[in-house]
């Protein structure tokens, strides 16, 4: 069931989200172009509390054989509006070939939170291979289907050291409309108390603007 959740949130913000993190309202599998037999789907139907609800879909199709196989990968949204009409948009495509890195890495597609009137929801297109991962945030207006995509990496890229890894998750929207963004480097092999090259932090992403700010505390609303 949807909730509307509200959190005054200081210090420890990471480790006290890290469970909401793990938990998307729904997720439509992983699609790995490998393996075309096991793909990703389409997930379960999640409602807003203004009536709109969305669902995620990963779709990949693999054609012709050998060297010249070519795999499309697909990141699609269902919406029904209040009067059960169904829209499909497609919001991310990508193109791959068994010599390219891509062949390998797996893809997935995430429900991460309704905005406080429940006439926008983020979403979250995921690529993964290895220890790199690349989460892109979509924030779809059920209203009129337009979108903002954010790319993370450029927001960011001027705070992050050289040879640094940092992953990110969109959490939910703030209190404010903005998104929730965590933000963590990829070290897991530390030393006792060698900090990492990345501190884990929260960040508030104005995603019409493509501002960030990091987040000390905060009051965030709904999922």
């Amino acid at each position: 069931m949807l909730r509307s959740l509200l959190l005054v949130i200081t210090l420890g913000i990471p480790s006290l989200l890290s469970a909401r993190q793990s938990r998307p309202l729904a997720d439509a599998g992983t699609s790995i172009c490998e393996y075309p037999r096991s793909q990703g789907g389409m997930g379960k139907w999640v409602a807003s509390k203004s009536g709109f609800s969305a669902a995620v879909e990963i779709r990949a199709s693999v054609t012709q054989a050998g060297v010249a196989r070519h795999c499309t990968t697909s990141w699609i949204v269902h919406v029904r509006g209040e009067d059960g009409h169904v829209s499909t948009i497609k919001v991310a495509e990508r193109d791959d070939r068994p010599d390219e890195d891509g062949w390998s890495q797996e893809n997935s597609f995430e429900i991460d939170a309704f905005s406080r009137d429940g006439k926008k929801v983020l979403l979250s297109p995921i690529e993964a291979q290895g220890d790199w991962d690349e989460t892109t945030p979509i924030v779809l207006d059920l209203t009129n289907d337009m979108q903002w995509r954010i790319e993370l990496y450029p927001l960011f890229k001027k705070q992050i050291p050289a040879d640094c890894s940092v992953v990110y998750r969109a959490l939910e929207f703030t209190s404010k409309g903005n998104v929730l963004i965590s933000a963590a480097s990829t070290e897991t092999d530390l030393e006792v108390g060698t900090k990492p090259c990345f501190a884990n932090s929260l960040w508030e992403l104005d995603y019409r603007n493509k501002k960030t700010s990091r987040v000390t505390s905060i009051r965030s609303q709904t999922r």
